[in-house]
């Protein structure tokens, strides 16, 4: 994945490890550093034939297998899991009022809410975000994105195409990749199109850190609002991610849960 120019993206990585060596050594004096640095890194779980993963506002992980059936954690390190009874699911997201949403393998949008799934009338869709304001959006399987006001009642497009994966972050914006790999932020009616390539899957988290999946299985993040990148080098072969507030946790090309439990300030 190619963010920047070469001699940029050497010396971004090169501050990084810096900064993080100069971190772990305060931390050892402090006899902080076991703790801190398990929270930091990216660790592969117990945890495998999965699909894809999301966080409830609580904290919870919810999960779909590789044979489409949903997971929901007992707790927010995802140490055990428990199955709902719903099949034939693939992608899945959860909204800020704990509500799931999920997508059939024939295309359709579901969501679960007081124990019950119930269809909305949206169909074709290839990948669904809910925003922190509770405006579900989905793309569809010819690349078009929608959105609802209203709990998935009725769906309004909007001017987007090609598109494949797509996340909703804070401010009303909008992110999505494209199937060549390029990320594009929507705000205030328009696309821009972002510095970044080879992406395949995108999070934003609640506090607006960006983080892609890119195709070729590596984990990078940008703190400034899609201006620059810098890859996470603890994780490799990740093909799906989404990001909460306990953390971000992701999903191997092999179906293995990953998570890391904070995002990095520094």
């Amino acid at each position: 994945m190619a963010w920047s120019s070469g001699p940029q993206m050497k010396f971004v990585h090169q501050a990084k490890r810096l900064s993080r060596r100069v971190l772990i050594g305060l931390l050892m004096v402090c006899g902080m550093f076991p703790s801190l640095a398990q929270a930091e890194i990216w660790h592969s779980t117990p945890t495998s034939g999965m699909r894809d993963v999301a966080i409830a506002p609580s904290g919870l992980i919810w999960l779909t297998g590789e044979d489409g059936a949903v997971w929901v954690s007992d707790n927010i390190y995802g140490s055990s899991f428990r199955q709902i009874g719903a099949g034939g699911f693939s992608r899945i997201s959860v909204g800020p009022d704990s509500t799931v949403w999920a997508i059939g393998s024939n295309g359709s949008l579901w969501k679960f809410a007081t124990g019950s799934w119930t269809e909305t009338t949206a169909n074709a869709v290839e990948d669904v975000a809910i925003a922190p304001d509770g405006k579900v959006w989905f793309v569809g399987k010819n690349g078009s994105i929608w959105f609802s006001g209203d709990q998935g009642q009725k769906f309004t497009q909007i001017e987007a195409s090609s598109f494949s994966r797509i996340s909703a972050g804070p401010g009303g914006v909008v992110w999505a990749v494209r199937p060549d790999g390029t990320l594009w932020k929507f705000a205030a009616g328009s696309w821009a199109k972002t510095p970044a390539s080879g992406a395949g899957d995108v999070a934003i988290a609640p506090n607006g850190l960006i983080w892609l999946a890119g195709k070729d299985g590596t984990i990078w993040s940008s703190p400034d609002g899609g201006v620059t990148f810098s890859q996470d080098e603890e994780a490799r072969g990740i093909e799906n991610i989404f990001a909460g507030r306990s953390g971000t946790w992701a999903v191997g090309f092999n179906g293995t849960l990953w998570r890391k439990l904070f995002s990095p300030q520094f």
